[in-house]
Formats: structure tokens, sequence, C-alpha cells
């Protein structure tokens, strides 16, 4: 992933945007950003974390966590003590990346509260990836998507959204109009998508259900919250169609080597965004495998007339 900061010459990478978002980051407050909401900030600023994970507390006497983050001992003593005299209904942990999960258990054994999730992945998947997975993540109670957890104003709905990560879930507040949307929609990055694990197609579908629901404002798991959520996604995809078809021109050329593709659509990426861009370029040359070299036909429904799409100038994924 990379950000969608503007400079002077539009968009610089996440590397540098992370640590401007960085120096104006508050680690270790609880943060007010809307009614009966609060976030707490891992943290782990990386140039993929921007200033690090959003830990949210959701609620008023009864409350819910979500995305617990790293395994930090420092951030779960502040989360802790951010709930402390509130009852917990639950952990709701987005996905298994060590950067949403690994706190889930050490935070659990301070404020006993069940852990909720997708599941975790199987030893087959495991094996295949190269990711930042927490292997041992196991929730106590597992969401497939759709089910309904509490009542009143706070009841939270799960929404299975896979393409970034098999078991990535996003959180609905139906009476609030608000979505916690992990890693799928983030307002200062793109989101990266990395085969075996990512899938292209998988992921426009899931963008596709969170525009169905109410929701007007994102919760991101990384970066600041999401004002016009219908913008952002029709902005995401507008990206991702203008990725598609740079791909799609190389592979018409004969170029099939991902890394001389990233060589020619990306500059200003540091080593590990490296790496995440041959994931993204591998996804939609699965995605061109998959419906066809000709497979744009899969974003008619979103304008992307004034899109440029001409190699070497973008830096984001």
């Amino acid at each position: 992933m990379t950000d969608i900061i503007n400079s002077s010459n539009g968009l610089v990478p996440s590397s540098v945007a992370a640590e401007a978002l960085r120096d104006k980051a508050v680690y270790g407050v609880p943060i007010f950003i809307a009614n009966g909401i609060d976030v707490l900030l891992a943290d782990n600023s990386k140039d993929y974390t921007g200033p690090g994970t959003n830990t949210y507390i959701v609620g008023d006497e009864d409350v819910w966590i979500i995305d617990p983050g790293p395994d930090n001992a420092g951030h779960i003593d502040v989360v802790a003590d951010a709930v402390a005299g509130r009852r917990v209904s639950g952990i709701l942990v987005t996905h298994s990346h060590l950067d949403h999960s690994a706190a889930a258990r050490g935070l659990q054994a301070k404020i006993s509260a069940p852990i909720y999730g997708h599941g975790g992945l199987s030893p087959e998947l495991l094996a295949i990836s190269e990711e930042d997975i927490d292997a041992d993540f196991a929730p106590d109670h597992i969401l497939k998507g759709g089910e309904i957890l509490g009542a009143g104003d706070w009841r939270i709905q799960a929404l299975h959204t896979p393409g970034h990560f098999p078991n990535h879930l996003c959180y609905l507040l139906p009476e609030q109009n608000i979505l916690f949307s992990g890693d799928h929609v983030m307002g200062w990055s793109t989101t990266v998508i990395v085969p075996p694990l990512g899938n292209l197609a998988d992921y426009l579908d899931s963008l596709e259900v969170l525009k169905q629901t109410s929701a007007q404002r994102f919760m991101p798991s990384h970066g600041d919250p999401i004002d016009d959520s219908c913008a952002r996604i029709d902005e995401i995809y507008a990206h991702r169609l203008m990725r598609q078809q740079q791909v799609e021109e190389l592979l018409r050329q004969g170029q099939r080597d991902p890394a001389a593709i990233v060589e020619i659509l990306y500059q200003g990426l540091s080593p590990r965004l490296v790496q995440a861009a041959l994931g993204c370029v591998r996804a939609h040359m699965d995605y061109s495998e998959t419906r066809g070299v000709s497979s744009c036909q899969g974003f008619n429904d979103h304008d992307a007339g004034n899109m440029h799409v001409e190699a070497g100038r973008s830096a984001h994924l």
C-alpha cells in the first residue's frame, strides 16, 4: 500500500507519508472521534501501517474493542486502562495480520472479554504465505459474516470482506451509519493485495458489499476517519482500474515478469513496498488470467474516463 497524500508532484511514497503522520500522532491516550467512539493508536508506525494501528473503543457503559493491535505490552495496558470500570462485551478482530490481532489474548487476560473474529487460517494457507500472520489466532467466537452482536444503539453487524486477506471482517454500526473498515478501505493509503491470500476479484466484490451498507463514515484500522465513504470507494475503484489497464497493456506487449512490471509502473518505493507492489502486480495478472485480458469490463459502473494510464508515474499501489 502507499498513501494518497498530495504533494506538489502528486502522491508521495507511504514511507514518507507514514513519517509525516507519525509526527502528529498521539500514542497511549484515548482520542474522541465520534459520540461513543474513542481511538487508541498503537506505536507501530511503518511504511504500510501509517502512524500505527487504530484500536477502537465503541459504546458507553458496555463497550466493544475493535482491533486490539500488535502484541505490545504498553499498548495492551493503555487499552485495558481506557475501559476500566466498564463491561467489555467483546474484542472484535478485523483479520489476523500481526498488527491487528496479536494483542487479543494479552488484552483478554487483563479484561476477561471474549474474542470474536472470522477464524484463524489453516496450516495449508499459512504454509504458502510469507505475510506477517498471527498463526496462533483462534477467536472464542467465529463470525462468518452477517451476524449481529449486541442490541440498541451499539449493535454491530459483522461483514465478511475478503480480498486483502481471507478472514477479513468489517464491522457496521447500523444505528450510527459508521463502519469499521479494517484494512479493506483506508483514507491515507491504498490497500495491498498479495496472492495467494489476497485476491483482486474478491477485493472488488467486497468493496461493493461495503458500498451497499448505510455507512456514511468509515473508521479504518490505519489513518484518520473517512468522511465520504462512497467517494472513497469510487476513488479506489478508479485507481484499481488504472492499474489493471497498465498491467494489461504490458501483458499485451509480451511482458510477463512481475518484477519488470513493478520497475516500469512504480517509483520511490521502500524495499518492503517493492514486495507489496510485486504482490499487487501478481493480483492484477491473476485477475486478467481469470477474466481475460479485456477484464476491464468488470469496472464499467465506475467512470475512469479522465484517468491517465501512462506507465511509470505512480508510486502508490
